[in-house]
């Protein structure tokens, strides 16, 4: 599974300070052309894994999922800006969601969001490669929904106008009901209209752009 890797030692990165012993999370994106990016993260700043596949691809991403479960080698790192390249910020835009560790029954278990459910960090790749494809459909059918007709559309364009009527700290805060409407609906990243989608990013882009003004501000 190692050739499924994309941190090479060409592109790994030796961290400066101590995170041998930290364990990973997983952070999961996919695409509205079935593309699955699944990295292996140690935290804001270092990755241990980082590998493309297709969500359809069951048995590839239960295999990597497992290998990286049970990695007892020593790990390369990077960034994955690094690793992605030109693909990063194209894939910062897909549609995402994290498994972390929680405490449950007496030890730490990692937590699929999408079911809710527990599982252990052994040979569990089936699940979770199961709850990616879950993720993945259920999402895309309530993109579908939402865009049943056109009536929602015109509402992004209006969302998208209000939103860039202003560009200050101040708007930032006036705006917040648009924010959470806007990063509630973000299985829209699936859309597979280009138009819908990019209207939807650029909307949660003015939403970010207006949060770093704020939080600027407040420094």
């Amino acid at each position: 599974m190692i050739e499924y890797n994309l941190i090479t030692t060409k592109n790994s990165v030796k961290p400066n300070y101590d995170i041998s012993n930290k364990d990973f999370y997983f952070e999961i994106y996919v695409s509205p052309g079935e593309e699955l990016c699944l990295l292996g993260k140690i935290d804001n700043n270092y990755i241990c894994w980082c590998s493309i596949t297709k969500v359809t691809q069951l048995n590839t991403n239960e295999e990597i999922i497992n290998y990286l479960l049970s990695q007892s080698t020593e790990r390369l790192y990077s960034s994955h800006y690094q690793v992605l390249g030109s693909r990063y910020e194209e894939i910062r835009k897909w549609h995402s969601f994290i498994v972390t560790k929680h405490w449950h029954k007496g030890q730490y278990w990692y937590r699929s969001p999408v079911s809710n459910c527990f599982f252990g960090p052994y040979n569990n790749g089936s699940f979770l490669a199961r709850e990616i494809q879950k993720f993945f459909l259920m999402e895309l059918s309530k993109c579908q929904y939402r865009l049943i007709d056109n009536v929602y559309v015109k509402v992004l364009s209006r969302y998208k106008d209000i939103l860039m009527k202003e560009n200050s700290p101040e708007y930032y805060l006036e705006m917040l009901p648009i924010k959470e409407i806007i990063n509630s609906e973000s299985y829209l990243k699936l859309c597979s209209n280009d138009e819908i989608r990019i209207l939807y990013l650029e909307c949660f882009d003015q939403c970010t752009n207006l949060y770093n003004l704020y939080m600027t501000a407040s420094r």
